[in-house]
């Protein structure tokens, strides 16, 4: 089929995954400004207790992602995708039910993110592995920039919103917007009329075998490899980072909830500005040279962001506004063109378990950081930890700058044939 611009637009099977989809990932913003404004402001955490609720959103990978890995590879992925978006909303609607009731503690925030991020580290491999299914491997930078176009048009008004939510109705109760909109893509993903036959059965495979198989892929193979070292070093500064950025900005520093939706919106907007672009600037400079740029502007970004934890005041709302434009640009134009290449040079039978061994090796990261963010926090303050925090995400170039990506001119050939279409 001809990569033709508007050739997914008419897809309906792909319209109801993408629209189903979009909600849930609007829905999300709610819940990624409001749980830690709830830990923060209504609980009154700790910077170690909010380095342990971010921790808990990634553990679950180190525990369930090669596992998942290996079980998707021998089943069919929708109906997981299904499922656990289902599982997602039960966890998150117990927050507010909990608040109204007045029982609501960090023990319970900590329990919903361990739960949520569970579902969400299953739902994330299953989904990597259905979208080559779904749309086949010719269209996947397409069908990866049209979903991280959604992306970051909820994310532009999804924060303004929690924002107002989380002022209005509180943290807590804003979480249940994001509970009602995972059912909607649970609803859309078991519409879709997809011919997504089951994997030949393997009965004298092991799973630990296959699931060393998906890793050893990961580390031969130099794009991929690559690819995840900056992810993990992104993600580790990242994590280490969002431990102590509401404690600081918000709760210290006094920015309201309102703004700081403002400022996750920025980033939204010029990640869609990112999304728009990578396609020309591909083309005009090459996939590798984009690859290489997109992480140092990200870097630029956050440290741009840390400065504004060092200004009075009135100036500290445009310079956070400032570094979101900045950092938004430079993720977007890295995550598509990155998720497209591990598409691509993958093998079908070979997709869930390297996609799940990518999740945990980026979670390993995230997790440490988030340990590590709440425990500097606690000793050496706020401020310090999101300087060395930004320091780090500022590296992340370097695993894709001294790689065979920064050659590259487009997305490689796919490592075997598309799947097939109902």
């Amino acid at each position: 089929m001809s990569e033709d611009h508007r050739g997914l637009l008419r897809d309906p099977e792909f319209l109801k995954f993408w629209g189903g989809q979009s909600i849930s990932v609007l829905g999300s913003q709610f819940t990624l400004l409001a749980l830690p404004i709830a830990a923060a402001v209504t609980l009154r955490a700790t910077p170690a207790e909010m380095g342990v609720l971010t921790a808990l959103q990634f553990a679950p990978a180190l525990l369930l992602s090669l596992p998942a890995g290996v079980w998707l590879d021998r089943t069919r992925r929708r109906p997981v995708l299904v499922v656990t978006q289902v599982a997602s909303s039960v966890a998150l609607a117990t927050v507010p039910l909990a608040a109204v009731a007045h029982v609501l503690s960090i023990g319970q925030l900590w329990a919903v993110a361990f739960l949520a991020g569970s579902a969400f580290t299953v739902f994330v491999v299953a989904q990597v592995s259905f979208v080559p299914t779904l749309v086949g491997r010719e269209r996947l930078v397409e069908a990866n920039a049209r979903y991280q176009t959604s992306f970051t048009v909820a994310a532009l008004i999804g924060p303004g919103l929690a924002g107002a939510a989380v002022q209005v109705l509180t943290a807590p109760i804003a979480i249940a917007v994001d509970a009602a909109s995972f059912l909607v893509g649970a609803a859309t993903a078991g519409w879709l009329h997809v011919d997504e036959s089951a994997p030949e059965p393997a009965p004298r495979r092991h799973a630990v075998r296959e699931a060393a198989e998906g890793l050893a892929l990961l580390w031969r193979q130099p794009l991929v490899r690559a690819i995840t070292g900056t992810l993990m070093v992104a993600n580790a500064g990242g994590s280490m980072a969002t431990a102590v950025f509401v404690l600081l900005f918000v709760s210290e520093i006094g920015v309201p909830p309102a703004q700081l939706g403002l400022v996750f919106a920025a980033a939204s907007l010029s990640s869609l500005v990112g999304s728009v672009l990578i396609r020309p600037l591909q083309r005009r400079v090459g996939l590798g040279r984009v690859m290489v740029l997109a992480p140092m502007v990200l870097g630029a970004g956050v440290l741009v962001r840390a400065g504004a934890a060092f200004t009075h005041p009135p100036v500290t709302f445009p310079v956070l506004v400032a570094g979101g434009l900045i950092l938004g640009f430079g993720l977007m134009t890295y995550n598509v063109p990155q998720q497209a290449i591990r598409q691509a040079v993958i093998p079908d039978r070979l997709l869930g378990r390297t996609a799940a061994g990518v999740t945990l090796t980026v979670y390993a990261a995230s997790v440490a950081g988030a340990f590590a963010g709440g425990l500097l926090g606690q000793a050496a303050g706020l401020r310090p930890t999101l300087l060395v925090a930004s320091a780090i995400m500022a590296l992340c170039v370097l695993p894709t700058a001294l790689s065979p990506l920064r050659a590259l001119r487009d997305v490689p050939a796919a490592a075997t044939a598309p799947a097939g279409r109902g």
